[in-house]
């Protein structure tokens, strides 16, 4: 028995203590994900207990999402990959296409926690065409909703059951269901000593349809946050082709887009309860302290940026910035990183976190040493690829602009400014333009050539057939014009406009 007895301190003595200990203390990992939620729309102000919880007991990092679109970015979250490496590139093909299934879907982080003996779960959307007719590798509690977000009227496949929901808000209502089942899977795992958890909560809001709980419905009567600097501005012939053909929204789109912000915050008051009440069982178990919690989103949204009605995939701030909220062990607190990190860095990131090897074939890098209060110095990143997803539909978009590109044609631009006295008065010191009324229409002249020129009297067809006939020297001088007047009308009184098209008819 001695000798017994001797051989196994031996045997503890070459087992390092440091790896007894992570393994008896290593950490719990919760990420929360929402579904379609802004930063650049102001939806964080009507969060106030999350920011309190998360952002302030924490870390607030400039999040982005690789590709704004569900599918795509959801397979990056849970794979560290972009979406040229995961290959979904829309809502449709490769979403638990066989590919998915065959390859990525078996290195996402639920296997890797049961690589490390993690518990795991996931609770609430998983990716848009999941028919439920399997439960994905990797984790051990597996409540995934059935195709995309909804509040009622869904279904979920529990465990490898299919259980429909209705619409009773007390006991269908998604967001709640989420939050409410992943208390009862805390209060099963979170005290057994050597078994840390991962888990995963997957909210629908504020993704459509956008509907709040009862005790929301009246919220945010009058909120307009979503009405940036760049809400309605258009048409934008400097900017990328989709753009240039999008003129501004009609009155019914504006106020489309009022109620659709109001909405989306409802929406997200269950969830901004649910962060709360995670975060208390999480402190009532003693388990706070060593927990890890990530808060992000798939991508952002736009709500009449630029023009556009509704929606996401523009390679815009609006569509690819996203909430990221870090707290946990050792992480600092109060703090904002101004370095990008993206979904396919939550990955590498939650492997990290549960003490495992990060994987070499994960494009994404683990976040620890970035937001450590140790203050690592970490070689990190300036540089991001976004990828394209899905396109939206041109028809709507084209049909608006056939409707209004008489109403931003060059041609009425210079109309709507040569009608300001300012540029009907006679050439002074400085001045580089006039506007001479020529018998139907405005003519524009060049100060410093005026005297020169013994142009004949034109009426408006002659002016509008020389616009039409793209004559070079005069085009150029009304798009200098239209730049001057422009600039001026900016600093006076920061009047809408950005620029013209020239569409041939």
């Amino acid at each position: 028995n001695t000798g017994m007895i001797i051989r196994f301190i031996l045997l503890l003595s070459a087992f390092p203590l440091e790896c007894w200990a992570s393994r008896i203390s290593r950490p719990n990992v919760i990420l929360i994900i929402t579904d379609d939620q802004d930063i650049e729309l102001g939806s964080l102000a009507a969060m106030p207990r999350t920011v309190r919880l998360l952002k302030e007991r924490g870390v607030s990092l400039y999040g982005y999402s690789t590709t704004p679109i569900c599918c795509p970015s959801r397979s990056s979250i849970l794979t560290g990959l972009y979406a040229h490496n995961h290959n979904v590139h829309t809502n449709n093909n490769n979403c638990t296409g066989a590919e998915w299934r065959s390859i990525h879907e078996k290195k996402t982080i639920g296997v890797y926690g049961k690589k490390e003996g993690y518990t795991t779960a996931y609770y609430g959307k998983y990716l848009n065409e999941y028919e439920g007719d399997y439960v994905p590798p990797g984790w051990d509690d597996w409540h995934g909703l059935i195709h995309n977000s909804r509040f009622y009227n869904y279904t979920l496949n529990v465990n490898g059951y299919k259980h429909k929901f209705g619409f009773d808000y007390a006991k269908d209502y998604l967001t709640d269901v989420v939050t409410n089942r992943s208390i009862e899977f805390i209060e099963r795992v979170a005290t057994r000593k050597g078994r840390p958890f991962l888990l995963v909560l997957s909210y629908p809001a504020p993704h459509g349809p956008e509907d709040p709980a009862p005790q929301y419905t009246d919220s945010f009567p009058d909120i307009d946050s979503h009405r940036t600097p760049a809400w309605n501005y258009a048409p934008n012939p400097d900017k990328q082709w989709l753009l240039q053909r999008t003129g501004k929204m009609e009155t019914v789109h504006v106020a489309f887009t009022d109620l659709l912000h109001r909405r989306r915050l409802q929406t997200l008051q269950s969830v901004d309860e649910g962060v709360e009440r995670i975060i208390h069982l999480l402190r009532d178990k003693s388990v706070l302290s060593s927990t890890y919690l990530i808060f992000t989103s798939d991508h952002g949204y736009h709500l009449g940026q630029f023009g556009l009605i509704k929606g996401k995939n523009m390679p815009y701030e609006f569509d690819i910035r996203v909430p990221f909220f870090i707290r946990g062990p050792g992480i600092q607190r109060n703090t904002t990183i101004r370095k990008p990190v993206a979904n396919i860095d939550i990955a590498p990131t939650v492997v990290d976190m549960m003490g495992g090897a990060i994987p070499p074939h994960m494009d994404g890098r683990s976040m620890l040493g970035l937001v450590s209060e140790n203050e690592e110095e970490v070689q990190w990143r300036d540089t991001l690829l976004i990828e394209r997803g899905k396109m939206p539909r041109m028809k709507s978009i084209r049909d608006r602009l056939e409707r209004q590109k008489e109403r931003f044609s060059k041609r009425e631009r210079v109309r709507m400014d040569c009608a300001k006295k300012k540029w009907q008065q006679d050439c002074a010191p400085g001045q580089v333009f006039r506007c001479v009324w020529e018998r139907t229409d405005w003519l524009v002249k060049r100060c410093d050539r005026e005297k020169e020129c013994n142009c004949p009297l034109r009426g408006k067809r002659e002016v509008e057939e020389e616009e039409e006939n793209e004559n070079p020297d005069y085009n150029s001088l009304l798009d200098e014009f239209i730049l001057i007047s422009h600039t001026e009308n900016v600093k006076e009184a920061n009047e809408w406009f950005q620029g013209t098209f020239d569409i041939q008819s």
